[in-house]
C-alpha cells in the first residue's frame, strides 16, 4: 500500500503468495506497481471483497506485527474463500496474538479463545467445544446459524 523499491521485492512477493493473492496480482495492468483503485488513476483497479481480505492478509504478513486485530475478515467471502482465508491466516500468523471479531460463529471454531460479548460485556468464554458444552448463549446462536446450512 505503499511504493516498494527493490529491497521491498522478495517480501512483496513472499506475502503475496502467502495469502493466495500473487497470480491475481501478477494480472493486474502493472503488476504490483497498480494502483489499488480507481479513484486516482483510471489504470487501477477495483477490489473485490475477498481480494481486498486477501491483500490486508499480505499486509499483515509482511508487517509480522506480535498482535493483530481484523473486524470481520471474512464478511465479503464466500464459504470456500472463507475457509482458504482462515487456513492461510493461521499459517501467516502462527505464534502471533490475533484478535478477530465476527458475527459469523463458523469462523470461531478454530480459535483458541472465544469471548462471547453481549451489551459490551463478556458473558462467556471458552473454546468452541467448551461453549457448546456450557449449552448458552454462543450455542444457541452456533446452532441458529447453522441451521441455515442443513
Amino acid at each position: 500500500m505503499r511504493r516498494t523499491d527493490e529491497k521491498d521485492a522478495a517480501l512483496l512477493t513472499e506475502s503475496l503468495c502467502e495469502s493466495g493473492m500473487a497470480d491475481s496480482v501478477s494480472k493486474f495492468p502493472h503488476g504490483t506497481d497498480t494502483m489499488m483503485t480507481r479513484e486516482f488513476d483510471d489504470e487501477g483497479v477495483s477490489l473485490s471483497g475477498g481480494q481486498a481480505q486477501k491483500i490486508a492478509l499480505s499486509r499483515l504478513y509482511a508487517k509480522n506485527a506480535p498482535i493483530a486485530i481484523l473486524d470481520e475478515p471474512s464478511s465479503a467471502l464466500d464459504p470456500i474463500a472463507e475457509y482458504e482465508l482462515f487456513e492461510n491466516m493461521k499459517r501467516i500468523c502462527e505464534g502471533r496474538t490475533v484478535i478477530f471479531i465476527s458475527h459469523r460463529l463458523s469462523s470461531a471454531i478454530s480459535a483458541d479463545v472465544i469471548f462471547m460479548m453481549e451489551h459490551g460485556r463478556i458473558i462467556e468464554r471458552g473454546n468452541h467445544e467448551s461453549l457448546m458444552r456450557q449449552n448458552g448463549k454462543y450455542a444457541e446462536m452456533f446452532r441458529k446459524q447453522a441451521e441455515k446450512y442443513e
